[in-house]
This record gives C-alpha cells, sequence and structure tokens, in this order.
C-alpha cells in the first residue's frame, strides 16, 4: 500500500446501482436500514451523523439521501438538509423522525418524511416513489 492511501478507503457508489446515502446515529437502526435496502439491490454508504454526511458529500453525489433529524455532532438532520438545499437544491432527501412533525420537514424542503417507529416495507415504498420522481 503506498504512503498516499487513505483509510479507510472513501465511499463510492456504483454506477449501475441507485446509491443512497443513509444518515442515523443509532446503530442498529442504521444497520437495519441499510441492509434492507441493500436487499432490495441499492448501493448503500453510511454516515453515523451529519458531519460525516458531508465529508462523504464533498466527493459522493447520492441518487437520495435518507437522514434521521436528531443526531450528535455540530449539525443535526434539518441543518444537513439546510446544508443539502444550498449545495444540491434538487437531491431528493427523506427525513426520519420520531420527534419532528412531517409539516416542519416539508416547509424545510424535506421531500418526504417518514415517522419512527417504521417498517422497512414503509421505507422501501418511500424511496420507490421518491426515486420515480423527476428531478
Amino acid at each position: 500500500m503506498s504512503t498516499s492511501s487513505v483509510w479507510p478507503p472513501a465511499p463510492q457508489c456504483d454506477d449501475d446501482r441507485t446509491c443512497i446515502l443513509v444518515v442515523e446515529d443509532e446503530l442498529l437502526i442504521r444497520f437495519m436500514l441499510s441492509d434492507g435496502l441493500r436487499d432490495k439491490g441499492y448501493h448503500v454508504i453510511e454516515a453515523c451523523n451529519a458531519d460525516e454526511a458531508l465529508v462523504i458529500l464533498e466527493t459522493v453525489v447520492p441518487d437520495l439521501i435518507i437522514s434521521d433529524v436528531r443526531m450528535p455532532g455540530s449539525l443535526d438532520g434539518m441543518g444537513l438538509l439546510e446544508l443539502v438545499r444550498k449545495t444540491l437544491p434538487k437531491m431528493r432527501v427523506i427525513i426520519t423522525s420520531g420527534h419532528l412533525e412531517s409539516n416542519l420537514a416539508f416547509a424545510d424542503g424535506a421531500t418526504q418524511f417518514i415517522g419512527k417507529p417504521y417498517s422497512m416495507d414503509v421505507v422501501v415504498d418511500a424511496v420507490r416513489v421518491e426515486l420515480a420522481q423527476p428531478l
């Protein structure tokens, strides 16, 4: 390995599969969500908070972002949504929360809102609907 290599390697999206960035601080929820989406054939990149998601977004432009609202770090999910709207205004963003009202998420630019707790079927349906929409 050369000394210029970065470890861990920067995440990449496959060209032939839809790429989804999952931003969720709860480890078990993130694993369940990511594994469920991978089982449906999506390429998934995981971030444990908005700060990590922003680093990923410097080099990767996913087809869709799914983000929780309440997370540790310098930004929560709504702060992430605000920055995404400024830099990637047409990005599809699904916001999830057990604490936020859907009308607040939509007012801030979310394209869909999923309340917690949710089932994998609800998420997969929301992803399919979102990806079917033109940019």
